[in-house]
């Protein structure tokens, strides 16, 4: 039976063509006496959105259809613009039971050593997202060290706490005060609780 393929090209410029990418996929599959059912592209700039891939997202849906067996890419970066990106839309191929080549890094997931080439690249990903959690919980404690915030600068200041009081003796709501003086409901109860 014919391997039914679908081809992906990015660029990131309306200036850059796809041409190469597909010429190499297309001669790749003739090789391999592949029928090339699908030819997807899309054009990325920087301010574009991963998940703003039109001809991907028709792609994938395609994949899921199983209107082919196979995707190839020229070079793997096309497909996702990290790691992350990358595997995740190999996972869903995955599910779908549609394999992934990519020529240039010579992966292909039908084989053995494709496969294991995969499971470095989820190994590595899944580091590298330890890694930047780590990161960043140990940049937050340093800052917390020099005094540094987070979350929303409070509005309460010893004139508010003095409103809150004023309005709570003059038999203003809880809901009502934090409405006239914009700020949270559980900033009013503080407030309260702290004059007491």
């Amino acid at each position: 039976m014919i391997k039914k393929i679908a081809i992906y090209g990015r660029v990131s410029t309306s200036g850059q063509s796809t041409d190469i990418q597909l010429t190499e996929c297309h001669q790749y599959a003739e090789r391999c006496g592949y029928q090339v059912v699908g030819t997807y592209c899309d054009t990325i700039t920087g301010t574009t959105g991963k998940d703003d891939r039109k001809a991907l997202s028709q792609l994938l849906e395609d994949a899921f259809a199983r209107k082919f067996d196979t995707v190839i890419v020229f070079s793997i970066d096309r497909l996702g613009r990290s790691l992350k990106h990358c595997l995740d839309i190999l996972d869903t191929l995955r599910e779908r039971q549609v394999q992934f080549v990519s020529i240039k890094q010579q992966i292909d997931t039908a084989s053995p050593v494709g496969q294991l080439i995969f499971n470095i690249f989820a190994c590595l990903a899944s580091y590298e997202r330890t890694m930047i959690l780590e990161r960043t919980a140990l940049g937050r404690e340093r800052a917390k060290t020099r005094g540094v915030r987070f979350g929303r600068p409070s509005k309460m200041n010893s004139s508010v706490a003095e409103a809150v009081k004023l309005l709570r003796e003059k038999g203003a709501g809880i809901k009502e005060i934090a409405k006239s003086l914009q700020i949270g409901v559980g900033s009013v109860y503080k407030a309260l609780n702290n004059a007491a």
